[in-house]
């Protein structure tokens, strides 16, 4: 388990790290806007007005960075929780102009939990001196185990609540396919006005309107059966694998990308994920050893 913790702490600050450098331009758009527009929300409920520039400059520069030295563990307490609030801050910061956005709620729920705890303290990571805080193994393996079905309560507990709000917003009617209907029409029709990327299926979609039902039948099961993938491995293995098809059939027929999740990241913490930091590792012994066979024939 703590290799597991070591790997999901690797992939989770990663993946801050690049968003926070892909999306930057768009961040920095928020300059520019009209004060008007400002209305602050979640963490940042309290701000009455836009903040300085330079506080968002200083953010997208140092967002990243504090991301990088968490995923490497380097400092790992004060890296880790100036990555937490740096990202918090960007992304509530970037939906307080208008609409809100949620598919970072989840990366910035797992980065919350993993900046505290020693998640550097076991394996591949640069802090030494923090890999020997910990007692023994066995304390550390234990700690690791609790964080890992805290952060996997976390990821099913998000689809479980999306499936909720189907149920209390649109009642049984979901089921009948009608307003998954009026959702892929209107989010397709908004697009083609803005100019932004079609789906690529949701047209055909509609025009088949059988498959409308089924695929509201098969998302509200994906969400409501989220609790499931805590009962065992294999059923946590197949309820990840129609998870990973239930955002790929969002992203075919309306477009929205969930990059935590289409990724697999989102769903790390119930898969045996070591393996792939094992496989690097060994990938590197080899080669180190290749290496070295080379340079002494030579």
């Amino acid at each position: 388990m703590t290799q597991r913790l070591a790997m999901l702490r690797i992939l989770v600050f990663a993946y801050a790290a690049v968003w926070t450098v892909v999306r930057a331009p768009h961040l920095l758009d928020a300059i520019d806007l009209a004060p008007r527009r400002f209305d602050g929300i979640g963490p940042l409920w309290w701000l009455n007005e836009p903040a300085p520039a330079l506080a968002i400059i200083a953010a997208v520069a140092l967002t990243p960075i504090a991301c990088g030295a968490a995923a490497l563990g380097w400092r790992y307490r004060a890296s880790s929780l100036t990555a937490v609030v740096g990202f918090l801050f960007l992304t509530t910061y970037r939906n307080s102009w208008g609409q809100i956005f949620h598919t970072e709620n989840l990366a910035a729920l797992h980065m919350g939990v993993l900046a505290l705890v020693p998640a550097a303290a076991a394996c591949w990571s640069m802090g030494k001196a923090e890999r020997a805080l910990h007692k023994t193994e066995t304390d550390h393996e234990a700690l690791s185990s609790a964080v890992l079905k805290a952060l996997s309560v976390l990821t099913v507990g998000t689809y479980f609540l999306a499936g909720i709000a189907k149920l209390r917003i649109s009642g049984f009617g979901w089921i009948d396919g009608d307003v998954l209907r009026h959702q892929i029409a209107f989010d397709n029709a908004r697009k083609e006005l803005l100019g932004d990327p079609k789906a690529p299926f949701g047209a055909l979609m509609l025009r088949n309107s059988w498959t409308l039902a089924p695929a509201a039948i098969a998302a509200i099961v994906v969400e409501l059966a989220a609790p499931l993938a805590l009962v065992g491995r294999r059923i946590a293995w197949i309820w990840a694998g129609m998870a990973m098809v239930f955002h790929f059939a969002i992203l075919a027929v309306m477009a929205i990308v969930f990059p935590y999740h289409l990724l697999g990241i989102a769903l790390s913490p119930l898969l045996p994920i070591e393996r792939l930091g094992t496989a690097v590792a060994g990938w590197h012994c080899r080669f180190r050893r290749r290496s070295m066979r080379l340079r002494s024939t030579g």
